[in-house]
């Protein structure tokens, strides 16, 4: 364990709350395997979510990244629904209003995956001849696409500076911050890539902790997320790394931040954030009093349906495998997980060895009913069963969570 985590990484105070610990968590939620021994064999590591009394920042402090590993085997990608693709295009959209679109522009997506929102974002923007760069070590494409983009299997770093040419640069970090143990030192990383004769912006889309425990939703902690921000504290760390927040707001039903920031021109005042920021008190305190019963109340959902025939859970994004592991450690009670995501298809969850399947493999394996692990997908998922006539119950895991 990094001994940094033992203190806080945005201000490193050193008074750390105990939120929740989970001594087996897989160390990838988005990693399917493709055998049941291989899964069962999967590396996990411990959850101890703590928060910094002085500034309220919320991480897993048993965090170690030697056990993670962003290969070719990740797989997160979710642009075939079109509810998330529509949520994308807002994004795109949203990113546009802020371009100025007089000097050349260059898109630089960290953490880009295979590169969805990053051809997205380059499309909205077409007519401004953008240079799009993608990096992540999970791209498994070629390094260039036919728009021109390209792509880099590595992780970011300050060299990346020199592929980009002045001009007007736009940085996207969606779905990453949270992922890095050290995020101070990652956006100075960035913050050092950044000429001083350039425009620039930068846009981060990250889970809000406080959606997460306001709506009790506990299989939103996960190791992969070693890290957990309101936008206080995600403000805070940008500000430290020399960054100032331009904007914040709740996207994709309150579930995400979106911020954008610009760099803090050099010599100006640092922002320091007071004990009052972060999740409040009563918030995590009442997530802490329902988890046990949130968690008693799925098993007694899925016991019940599984009376009229056996149980999946709809979506095996991470969301998905930390409900199985919750509920069903042992891989007794839930029959399947369904993905539209073919690459998980045919394959197994980390720890558990469930099995993920197709809509259709679902009914085959007699599947009656299935929980819903996004409500955001819900009406895509009623859509799709009626488009290819499946008659699989569906429940909307938010009924369940909340009445617990």
């Amino acid at each position: 364990m990094s001994k940094a985590l033992d203190r806080c990484p945005i201000c490193e105070g050193g008074e750390l709350d105990l939120i929740l610990s989970r001594p087996k968590s897989a160390s990838l939620q988005n990693r399917a395997f493709e055998s049941a021994a291989q899964a069962r064999a999967a590396v996990n590591g411990r959850l101890d979510i703590v928060r910094c009394r002085d500034c309220g920042f919320i991480h897993n402090k048993s965090f170690d990244p030697a056990i993670i590993d962003y290969s070719e085997e990740y797989e997160i990608e979710q642009g075939e629904s079109p509810r998330f693709r529509a949520h994308m295009m807002e994004l795109a959209g949203d990113i546009r209003g802020s371009v100025n679109g007089g000097a050349p522009l260059s898109i630089v997506d960290i953490g880009c995956n295979q590169g969805s929102f990053l051809k997205l974002a380059v499309h909205e923007l077409n007519d401004l001849h953008p240079h799009g760069f993608g990096f992540d070590p999970a791209y498994r494409g070629a390094a260039q696409d036919p728009n021109g983009i390209c792509y880099y299997r590595n992780y970011f770093g300050a060299e990346a500076s020199r592929l980009i040419t002045g001009g007007e640069i736009i940085f996207l970090i969606r779905h990453v911050i949270e992922h890095v143990p050290d995020p101070v030192q990652f956006l100075q990383s960035i913050r050092a890539a950044v000429q001083s004769d350039c425009r620039t912006r930068l846009f981060i889309e990250t889970p809000c902790v406080e959606w997460i425990f306001r709506n009790h939703s506990v299989q939103e902690f996960f190791y992969e997320h070693c890290n957990y921000w309101t936008a206080e504290t995600l403000g805070a760390a940008a500000a430290r790394a020399g960054f100032t927040t331009i904007r914040f707001k709740h996207v994709f039903e309150g579930q995400f931040l979106w911020v954008e920031l610009t760099p803090t021109p050099e010599g100006a005042a640092q922002i320091h954030q007071d004990s009052s920021t972060g999740a409040g008190e009563a918030l995590v305190e009442s997530y802490l009093a329902s988890e046990s019963a949130t968690i008693a109340a799925w098993r007694r959902c899925i016991t019940d349906a599984a009376v009229k025939g056996p149980v999946a859970l709809w979506g095996a994004g991470a969301k998905g495998v930390t409900m199985a592991s919750l509920i069903d450690p042992e891989c007794n009670l839930i029959n399947c997980l369904i993905d539209i995501n073919q690459r998980k298809q045919n394959r197994y969850t980390p720890v558990t060895a469930h099995p993920v399947v197709s809509l259709k493999t679902a009914q085959n394996r007699g599947a009656r009913t299935a929980l819903v692990m996004n409500r955001n997908y819900l009406s895509d998922i009623s859509e799709m069963h009626r488009h290819e006539n499946v008659s699989i119950d569906l429940i909307d895991e938010t009924r369940v969570r909340l009445a617990s």
